[in-house]
């Protein structure tokens, strides 16, 4: 009986950090797709890439059994037919893209196989599942009768953190930490299809809205806290970030309003199965670690991303005003998302324009859909009024 096949779109962090590692650790045969002509041949040219795991004492391990094609690759039709498991891993920015690819390709499957087949979007988006779906609609209508019939689309939370990837010498390394925790929305995907705990450490949950809360509130807000401070602070890694007493305190304030938020959701939540809470100093120590020499420029990537309503700064701080409590924190972290200025930003050098001609709660109401005289809207501009002060004075 031959191996499983997980056709995995993306040769980046996550894909090669995580997904890549997990699925050959399960014997899956594991197919990369990606653009870069200079990754997909050097993962070729050895038949796998590296994985070093910050601070693991054996350093760099190898994974084999990993190959790659192009998005323009002739083969891919006949790769898609076969597998056993669709993937990506590409950013949800990328999605809509994704999914006009991957349409004419799994319409391709229905025609010859027939066989049923699952799409799990692995980005940390609680909407990535419905991008995909609108993406592959768009990529081919007539997909629409057999979405949630013999296609599943289903998202997953992934805990790792992901720093790099590098062409090397030696072939392609990512760094990353050593989490592997990622949880899989069960409700969406088809039970006949293969994935049903075949590959541990993918979790199959239900209800799976919570873990992607929970993933993208009580984690990223606070690393996204640590790379938005530091930013403007002058750092450069998010271990020197947190090495800063300011620095650090706050995003601990961050990350303890963030729990208390998470709790309040969980309660007013139908349905919701307790998670038990996170030790705050395992959090924290994540983002401090300098073994992983994560950029504050990677983690604040896409400011406009992360201010949306509901990601991870707005949604705890509105969690946190409706259960009665004041996000101070959040409202402060808010603010320097807000006044993210990094010139090699796309999102950032877009925000910094609006700013230059409407004030902060015209640009807040716009970005993360909140009224401007709401009250999360008055704490982050009293915040921001104060941080570009405080920058005059100095």
């Amino acid at each position: 009986m031959s191996a499983p096949r997980c056709v995995v779109i993306g040769t980046g962090r996550v894909a090669g950090g995580f997904l890549a590692p997990l699925l050959r650790a399960a014997d899956w045969e594991t197919i990369l797709v990606g653009r870069k002509q200079s990754i997909i041949e050097t993962i070729n040219e050895g038949s796998g890439l590296w994985l070093n795991v910050a601070g693991d004492p054996l350093g760099s391990r190898w994974i084999g059994g990993v190959r790659a094609v192009s998005f323009d690759d002739l083969s891919l039709r006949g790769i898609v037919a076969e597998a056993d498991l669709v993937a990506t891993a590409v950013g949800p920015s990328s999605l809509p893209e994704v999914g006009h690819l991957l349409a004419p390709l799994l319409q391709a499957r229905l025609q010859t196989s027939g066989d049923p087949v699952n799409v799990v979007a692995f980005e940390n988006h609680r909407r990535a599942p419905e991008i995909l779906a609108r993406g592959l609609l768009e990529g081919h209508t007539p997909l629409a009768e057999h979405v949630g019939r013999r296609i599943g689309v289903g998202g997953a939370a992934v805990w790792r953190a992901v720093s790099n990837r590098e062409v090397t010498p030696s072939g392609v390394r990512y760094d990353a930490n050593g989490v592997d925790e990622c949880y899989v929305d069960a409700a969406s995907l088809l039970s006949g299809a293969p994935l049903d705990g075949s590959i541990p450490g993918l979790e199959l949950v239900r209800p799976f809205e919570d873990r992607i809360v929970e993933k993208l509130w009580v984690f990223n807000a606070g690393h996204a806290a640590a790379a938005y401070l530091g930013w403007h602070a002058g750092c450069e890694t998010l271990d020197e970030a947190m090495a800063h007493e300011g620095i650090r305190a706050t995003v601990s304030s961050v990350v303890r309003e963030v729990q208390a938020a998470f709790e309040a959701y969980l309660s007013a939540r139908p349905g919701s199965v307790l998670i038990p809470a996170r030790r705050l100093g395992s959090i924290l120590d994540l983002y401090a670690d300098p073994a992983l020499d994560d950029t504050v420029v990677r983690v604040a990537r896409e400011p406009r991303r992360k201010l949306a309503a509901g990601d991870r700064l707005i949604g705890p701080a509105s969690a946190c005003l409706a259960a009665g409590m004041r996000p101070d924190a959040l409202a402060r972290v808010i603010a320097a998302a807000l006044a993210y200025g990094e010139e090699s930003d796309r999102q950032a050098r877009d925000l910094r324009r609006e700013l230059a001609f409407l004030e902060p709660e015209e640009v807040l109401s716009e970005v993360s859909t909140l009224e401007r005289n709401d009250g999360l809207t008055r704490l982050v501009c009293q915040h921001y009024y104060t941080q570009i002060s405080e920058r005059v004075a100095c």
